[in-house]
């Protein structure tokens, strides 16, 4: 758990203090590689650590991950340009992907699979509430000690988490039996690289359609054709293939990735609607996740705590997988411009009630049918399918809010003769978010048009903003309802109470 919040807090504390980091580095057309340079390392890390954690325990490895997360956050926060912040942040998920990844495997060498969903729940409370707190950490602590804290608050952090592991964590069971795949690891690396990094590009600083960024799509084509090839002969694949091809283990990695795409969707564009579309505060913004996790760490908890004392999981993935697509449907349905907070509110509940079960049930079932020697394997291969989901899910949803802005405001007088970077200014979902931005918007719509016509553009903004949201919350419902096929699919099984691996009747 503390290795966990270390990790977890981390990936949001960073988001308050950005605006005040590229004022100071002057670094805004870096902006984004803030945050993607930490989450490309630790995404295509996370199998490479899960093989490593196999074959030579889970203790040293988490032992690593914090050394390296803890002196690369250290030297961020002495970064005196941006370029050398971003390089900082990559090292730093390279611990990070060590960190989450071998916490959820460490949980199957300390409890039996029935003990586990308790203690799945725990955990994953830990990331919901780390997620909740963390903006609001950040925001303190730059307006207090300075962004540069940010990054050296972590360091009594992991000096307590280091000295935990370091006590208490068993070795874990280990398979020596063959080599690590160095060419599967770096076959993977260059396959999620190029994918993720035009991810984050598309859409932002290049067209979908640009040629870097379909050279990008390109080699993750070319290098994922050859890791396939590769892994399917491989002694000790990286890419678990053969355990993949297992029902099981397939069905709930294909699961945690549908659901992944939920949580990124929500996380990422809850806060947007309040900003953007309800115009309020960047604190309210942040305080809309509250419920969102307060129904996601008590439906963790409770479905944890059942699965524990029953054995049984099957009946809370499908209630959790029916009310995700039932809080995406309400929320494509009822967010607009003009929906009150309590409807928010209770469309954020709904919505964390569903993916709390299946966030950490999918771990929990992936675990019981692997070979205890592939533990972490099989658990860092689900967690980086909900990784990369996630993340292509962020960037799909941004480029259907794009296109809706674009086609909402392109049927307005005046807005198709205003200059380029006029129309770009105001079609960027982050100008009705950000009140400096507004600002700058509405000054340069003055110019051309009359003060209505400028507060009609606006509100043409913030409508088509709503209208690419529903959209996106669409898409996530539709998601949710194919986790609901996958997840009908599993076999309704009983959890074992000993570390056999093998789902019984």
């Amino acid at each position: 758990m503390a290795v966990l919040a270390l990790a977890s807090t981390n990936m949001t504390i960073v988001g308050t203090a950005l605006p005040r980091i590229i004022a100071e580095l002057d670094g805004f057309g870096l902006y984004a590689w803030a945050f993607t340079a930490f989450t490309l390392t630790s995404t295509v890390s996370l199998p490479v650590y899960g093989r490593l954690g196999d074959r030579y325990g889970r203790k040293p490895i988490l032992l690593f991950g914090i050394i390296v997360f803890t002196l690369a956050s250290v030297a961020a926060g002495f970064s005196q340009t941006m370029l050398q912040l971003v390089v900082m942040r990559a090292l730093q998920g390279l611990g990070g992907g060590a960190l989450m990844g071998m916490t959820w495997a460490v949980l199957g060498d300390l409890f039996t699979p029935r003990e586990r969903g308790a203690y799945q729940g725990i955990t994953s409370g830990v990331f919901g509430v780390s997620s909740v707190i963390g903006p609001l950490i950040g925001g303190v602590i730059t307006d207090t000690l300075g962004w540069r804290w940010v990054f050296f608050v972590v360091v009594p952090v992991a000096a307590v988490s280091f000295e935990l592991v370091r006590r208490y964590v068993p070795h874990g069971a280990t398979d020596r039996s063959g080599g690590i795949d160095v060419l599967g690891s770096v076959l993977l690396i260059a396959t999620a690289t190029p994918l993720l990094v035009a991810l984050s590009l598309g859409g932002a600083s290049h067209a979908w359609g640009s040629a870097t960024v379909l050279a990008l799509f390109a080699s993750t084509v070319l290098f994922g054709a050859v890791l396939l090839m590769h892994e399917r002969h491989a002694s000790n694949p990286v890419v678990p293939l053969a355990l993949l091809r297992q029902r099981v283990i397939g069905l709930t990695s294909l699961g945690s990735a549908l659901v992944g795409v939920g949580m990124f969707v929500a996380v990422f564009y809850l806060p947007l609607y309040v900003q953007g579309v309800l115009g309020a505060s960047a604190s309210a913004s942040g305080l809309v996740l509250s419920p969102l996790m307060l129904g996601f760490v008590a439906a963790t908890f409770l479905s944890g705590a059942y699965a524990t004392r029953t054995g049984r999981y099957w009946w809370w993935l499908i209630a959790g997988a029916t009310m995700t697509a039932l809080g995406y449907a309400a929320a494509t349905l009822l967010l607009g411009p003009a929906t009150p907070p309590a409807t928010v509110i209770a469309v954020s509940i709904l919505i964390g009630l569903g993916l709390g079960p299946l966030m950490s049930l999918f771990i929990v079932v992936a675990q019981v049918a692997a070979p205890r020697a592939q533990l972490g394997t099989v658990t860092s291969a689900n967690q980086f399918a909900r990784q990369m989901a996630g993340t292509i899910g962020v960037a799909v949803a941004g480029a259907i809010i794009a296109a809706h802005l674009q086609v909402g405001l392109a049927t307005l007088p005046g807005v198709a003769d205003l200059g380029a970077d006029t129309r770009a200014l105001v079609t960027s979902p982050n100008t009705l978010t950000d009140p400096a931005r507004l600002g700058a918007a509405r000054a340069a719509l003055s110019v051309d048009l009359a003060p209505d016509a400028v507060e009609a553009v606006i509100g043409a903004a913030r409508a088509a903003l709503s209208s690419g949201l529903s959209a996106s919350f669409a898409m996530s419902g539709v998601l949710a309802l194919l986790a609901l096929a996958v997840t009908m699919q599993l076999p309704r099984m009983t959890l074992p109470d000993t570390h056999a691996h093998d789902l019984e009747e």
